[in-house]
């Protein structure tokens, strides 16, 4: 199509610590769920609710909880959880490719297995900088 962009991840980030944990709490600051970062794909909310998609042995799982992106990236500092939707969250290690489009883009997983991620315009500016472009 003319007029689209694609990005791929060529910038090497510094290597995730296999030890470093997103600890997820719920509504009420209950720890409810912690994984290791290179598992970790995204993470989808929905109203109340948010998905995490990572692998566990090489097999897609996911787990469903009460809380909110804005929660989870208050409670994690990590420069690889970027927000590009106000829906969701990837790990940046994770990203293959960035598509630009006329909404703002999509991002594409390692994982060919998991579907496209949308970025809005109100988050484009914050993913163009992890791939050090603007």
């Amino acid at each position: 199509m003319k007029g689209e962009k694609y990005i791929s991840r060529k910038r090497k980030t510094p290597s995730l610590k296999k030890t470093e944990l997103v600890v997820f709490k719920d509504d009420k600051g209950i720890v409810s769920f912690s994984i290791h970062i290179e598992a970790l794909y995204y993470i989808e909310s929905d109203t109340n609710y948010i998905t995490i998609f990572y692998s566990d042995q090489k097999k897609l799982e996911k787990h469903l909880m009460r809380s909110s992106l804005k929660m989870v990236l208050e409670q994690n500092v990590n420069e690889n959880l970027i927000r590009c939707h106000r829906s969701y969250i990837v790990n940046f290690e994770k990203v293959k490719l960035y598509k630009k489009d006329k909404d703002g883009g999509i991002i594409e997983l390692s994982n060919d297995a998991l579907p496209s991620i949308p970025v809005s315009k109100s988050y484009l500016e914050n993913v163009l900088h992890k791939f050090n472009i603007q």
